[in-house]
């Protein structure tokens, strides 16, 4: 008898299937046990067509009495133990014998058409159980690893025997090649299409969502997780590594996930339904792909994105216009009850002494829900432009109604409503620099700017009628009776230390600022009242006595309004260093002075710096 060739399938860990047999053994009454050889049922039932097992060789006597006896299982009985293996290399061996061997005894057509028709039903019969074993993967049942084992060891010998028969000239069985690889892989995305769709939630936890179709989409993306760990941690050591089975179920994962949302964003979906799909296919899902379990085993790269990107760019479209809607209506709503306020006369609210407006609490609310919304729906920070865009334009607006207010001075409430109003500009500046990130540059810099100018143009409209006061004494500066007696001065720092003492209703940031802008708006006016030449320094016993005066007034001055709260000490500098520019006789000395003066505070530029220039040059030279 002569084979066309032998068995030597590659398996997992090991080339070999399963022993078809297993131990057993009998003890004779001495103690002794002895090798039994039985002979496989189908034989007993007919000699004639035995290619249903494989034959051992015949024992000798030694081996009766020293060695246990084996078994021999029939394919059937493979079958049922799940010995898949074993019970594909049994078929492979009857294929052999039935059309890969040259036998020496004739055998019947008719008897061997009829070993055919069984092979290939007991094929078919294989072939079920593997389908079972690989539907059984995600199973809870223990056993069902040893069995997919198998399964996976039986296809991998089917593969083989496909290659063998490609390499011979003769006639091939019917179902060869079997593909028993592919099959496997349709058998798994049939099973995961099944997962899928039958996926659910627990109760309590469908409970908490607003919608089916959430429901649904949470449920799938919860079944995906469990199933794809699953398969990281047991599946995947049933399987030689060459089959790359973690990857595989990934795509066929990534592929039941993603058709099944196409499904749903092709329907008419409101907009909270839409939020909720956008953030599964930009937050949620990546989310899932980059747990370290799996990325050990399965490359979220290869598998792309959920939904194509012209779709996802129409829906992220159709959210963002509508965040954009929501936002702008709801902040001017606000901005248009604190006008419908002041029109009518209402006072704002005294909280804790200070005027209060809840209309920058409110839009900062409103705009950062919206960052919030974007940044968790879309899971990028790029595309809150729109929303940035929506805060500076309702800052336009909201400069244009304070505007209207220092306009309406008239309006019995239009100071207390500047001072309410200057807290929300600090508190729209504090959150522009803090969230800076959200912001494009451009964006942030605009707003900035219009905060800023609101602040001051505020700041001017509570100071203004403290300058009107104190007028007349601001007159007397820089003339000869300020040089020759004290009180001038000191009738000018009871003034603003009154109206400094009056200043109430604003919080204590915005008081601190206020007293800043009245020590630097006081200072500027000091010095613009020096350089008004209403008196001519004739000689350096004049020069040395304005200079003290400046010196001293500096002092003082800054004295007050340190302890009242400015932060502005720096201003205390200038009189001083005005006081040393007084005091020189060399012109070349005093223009570069004054240059420098001019540099180191811009702040007190006034026209331009020649006037400042000559003027203090005129008295000097007239002095020399």
């Amino acid at each position: 008898m002569r084979t066309l060739w032998t068995s030597n399938t590659p398996g997992i860990g090991s080339t070999k299937p399963e022993s078809p047999v297993e131990h057993s053994g009998k003890t004779t009454s001495a103690g002794r046990k002895f090798k039994q050889f039985t002979l496989p049922p189908i034989l007993r039932r007919n000699s004639k067509s035995n290619s249903h097992v494989s034959f051992p060789d015949v024992p000798n006597t030694s081996s009766l009495i020293a060695a246990p006896q084996k078994e021999l299982l029939t394919f059937e009985q493979n079958l049922e133990r799940n010995r898949l293996s074993a019970a594909g290399q049994q078929l492979i061996d009857r294929e052999e014998h039935l059309y890969g061997r040259i036998s020496e005894v004739v055998q019947p057509t008719t008897e061997r058409e009829k070993e055919k028709e069984q092979l290939a039903r007991d094929r078919k019969a294989l072939l079920s159980h593997i389908d079972l074993a690989v539907k059984s993967s995600l199973s809870p049942d223990k056993d069902r690893l040893e069995a997919l084992k198998s399964a996976v060891k039986a296809i991998l010998q089917e593969e083989e025997q496909d290659r063998r028969w490609l390499k011979q000239e003769s006639k091939q069985p019917f179902w060869r090649p079997s593909e028993c690889r592919r099959h496997h892989d349709t058998v798994i995305q049939s099973l995961v299409e099944e997962c899928m769709v039958n996926a659910e939630l627990p109760p309590k936890e469908s409970n908490k969502l607003r919608s089916s179709l959430q429901r649904d989409i949470c449920g799938k993306g919860r079944r995906l997780q469990e199933d794809l760990l699953m398969v990281v941690k047991d599946v995947k050591g049933c399987y030689p590594e060459d089959m790359d089975i973690c990857n595989l179920y990934g795509k066929m994962y990534h592929q039941a996930f993603s058709a099944g949302m196409r499904k749903i964003a092709e329907y008419g979906l409101d907009m909270i339904d839409c939020s909720y799909l956008l953030h599964w296919v930009n937050v949620a899902y990546p989310e899932i792909l980059q747990n370290l379990e799996l990325t050990k085993a399965i490359n979220p790269e290869a598998l792309g994105k959920l939904l194509t990107e012209e779709l996802t760019t129409h829906l992220e479209n159709q959210y963002l216009t509508h965040q954009e809607t929501e936002v702008q209506t709801l902040i001017n709503k606000v901005l248009h009850v604190e006008e419908q306020a002041w029109r009518e006369g209402s006072v704002p609210e005294l909280r804790d002494n200070c005027y209060f407006s809840p209309l920058a609490i409110d839009v900062i609310q409103f705009v950062h829900a919206a960052f919030e919304s974007v940044e968790t729906v879309l899971g990028d920070t790029s595309k809150v432009q729109m929303i940035a865009c929506l805060l500076k334009d309702f800052l336009n607006s909201y400069k244009k109604f304070q505007e209207k207010v220092l306009q309406g001075s008239n309006n019995r409430n239009s100071r207390t409503v500047i001072m309410a109003n200057l807290s929300c500009v600090e508190q729209f500046r504090d959150y522009i620099v803090k969230k800076a990130d959200l912001f494009p540059v451009d964006i942030k810099e605009c707003c900035l700017s219009i905060v800023a100018d609101m602040k001051n143009c505020g700041y001017r409209y509570l100071t203004s009628p403290i300058h009107k006061d104190l007028k007349s004494q601001y007159r007397s500066l820089g003339t000869p009776i300020w040089l020759e007696k004290k009180h001038v001065f000191e009738k000018l720092l009871e003034g603003i230390n009154k109206h400094t003492q009056d200043v109430m209703g604003l919080t204590d940031s915005c008081h601190q600022e206020l007293l800043s802008q009245l020590h630097l708006e006081v200072t500027v006016e000091y010095v613009r009242r020096l350089l008004k030449r209403k008196i001519k320094l004739r000689d350096k016993e004049m020069q040395e006595q304005a200079a003290r005066s400046v010196w001293e007034d500096g002092q003082r001055l800054n004295q007050l309004f340190t302890e009242a709260g400015s932060r502005e000490e720096w201003l205390s500098d200038i009189l001083a260093r005005i006081a040393e520019v007084l005091k020189l006789q060399d012109i070349s000395s005093i223009q570069l002075e004054i240059v420098t003066l001019g540099q180191a505070y811009p702040d007190l530029r006034l026209n331009c710096h020649t006037s400042y220039s000559h003027k203090l040059l005129l008295h000097n030279t007239v002095a020399m």
